[in-house]
């Protein structure tokens, strides 16, 4: 999705929890990541980028729970 100079894209992907993550070794489950980037572009550069990736679910996909 892009409006004037900035574009947003979305990011859905999977993979398989094989290798310790935030303190958690590995569990071998399959996991899903959710994320989203804007990029501000001037004169067909990327000057800015900003990054929001959903860690807390794939926290409770892995088994972690939060206190």
């Amino acid at each position: 999705m892009a409006e004037n100079d900035l574009v947003v894209v979305f990011l859905n992907g999977s993979g398989t929890h094989t290798g310790e993550f935030r303190g958690k070794s590995s569990t071998n489950k399959r996991v899903n990541i959710r994320s989203a980037d804007l990029y501000k572009i001037e004169n067909e550069k990327i000057v800015e980028h900003w990054n929001v990736v959903d860690q807390l679910n794939l926290l409770h996909q892995n088994g972690t729970t939060l206190s």
